[in-house]
């Protein structure tokens, strides 16, 4: 299986992570914020965006 790893967990960074997870790759997401690692392992998206 191919891993692929995506460094910045923002607004471009966290959807490209999440696609190429659906896709079926291995992916490690990397941040140097805390708090958003920690919300995205609670399962809890740090992207806040209307509608």
């Amino acid at each position: 299986m191919d891993l692929i790893a995506v460094f910045g967990l923002g607004h471009i960074g966290l959807p490209t992570a999440a696609l190429f997870a659906k896709a079926g790759f291995k992916v490690i997401g990397v941040d140097i914020n805390p708090d958003i690692v920690n919300s995205i392992n609670q399962g809890i998206s740090p992207i806040i965006e209307p509608g």
